[in-house]
C-alpha cells in the first residue's frame, strides 16, 4: 500500500506515520499543510515550516500544500496532484476524535479514490499517552489554548511529570487528553524512527494573555549514536 501522511510535526501524525511504517506500507511522502494563520479550524499552525527538518530526521520525502482562502479545496488540490505524482492508494491522519477534520478529509479522498487511514481514530487517550511514552517520543508543547494552561507550558518536554500535570488539567477543565480539540499544540523532537534528533536551538513565544504559541526561531539536527 502506497499512502502519503497528512503531517504536521505534532504528535498524532508523527505516531500515525510510524504506525503506517510499521504496517508495511510504504510512506511516499509527509504532506504538510500550511494555513494561512493561527485561526485556521482544520490545520495546524505552529512550526509548520519545521516540517521538513522532522521529514529529513525520518528519511522520508516531504511535500507542502499552501491553503488558500478556500484550505478544503486547497487540500483536495494538492492531494490530487500528490496522487498523480506518486500513485498513492491511500492517506494516513492522526486524527483522534474530531469529527469536524476527519469527515471533511474522508470526503476528499472519497471524490479523489482514495482510502482515507485514521489508525488513532477514538482511541483511547490515556492509552494513546501511554503508548508514545512507551515508544519514547520526545515531544514539547508548541501552543496553548485553554483553560488551566499558562506562558510557562510553551516549549516543555512531556515528561512522565508534564503528563501528569495534564491529566490533572483534563479532570478539572475537561480539557482532551490528546489535545485533539485545539487545547494544546505539540512539536515532535524524537522518536524511534528518527535517524536525527531535533534539537530546538532558538525560541521565541507569542502570547496573548490567555493563550499562545511557541515560534522556533532555529532548529537543527543532531546526529543520534546507534543503539
Amino acid at each position: 500500500m502506497k499512502v502519503a501522511v497528512l503531517f504536521s510535526g505534532g504528535k498524532d501524525s508523527t505516531y500515525a506515520t510510524w504506525i503506517a511504517q510499521h504496517q508495511g506500507w510504504d510512506v511516499e511522502a509527509l504532506v504538510s499543510v500550511l494555513p494561512r494563520g493561527i485561526e485556521s479550524f482544520m490545520f495546524h499552525f505552529p512550526n509548520m515550516r519545521w516540517t521538513n527538518l522532522q521529514a529529513e530526521a525520518m528519511g522520508l520525502p516531504h511535500r507542502t500544500i499552501n491553503a488558500g482562502q478556500d484550505e478544503l479545496l486547497s487540500l483536495r488540490e494538492g492531494l490530487e496532484q500528490i496522487r498523480q505524482e506518486l500513485g498513492v492508494q491511500g492517506i494516513v491522519t492522526g486524527a483522534v476524535a474530531s469529527d469536524y477534520q476527519k469527515t471533511r478529509i474522508d470526503q476528499i479522498c472519497d471524490v479523489l479514490g482514495l482510502k482515507s487511514f485514521a489508525p488513532l481514530w477514538h482511541k483511547n487517550p490515556k492509552t494513546l499517552v501511554n503508548d508514545l511514552k512507551a515508544a519514547g517520543f520526545k515531544i514539547i508543547v508548541s501552543g496553548v489554548g485553554a483553560a488551566g494552561f499558562d506562558e510557562t507550558w510553551l516549549g516543555k518536554e512531556m515528561t512522565d511529570e508534564r503528563w501528569a500535570m495534564l491529566e490533572k488539567l483534563s479532570r478539572k477543565h475537561g480539557i482532551h487528553l490528546t489535545g485533539e480539540g485545539g487545547e494544546y499544540e505539540t512539536f515532535v523532537l524524537d522518536t524511534p524512527q528518527f535517524k536525527s534528533r531535533v534539537s530546538v536551538d532558538e525560541t521565541t513565544n507569542r502570547w496573548d494573555g490567555q493563550s499562545g504559541y511557541l515560534v522556533v526561531e532555529k532548529a537543527s539536527l543532531l546526529h543520534k549514536s546507534a543503539n
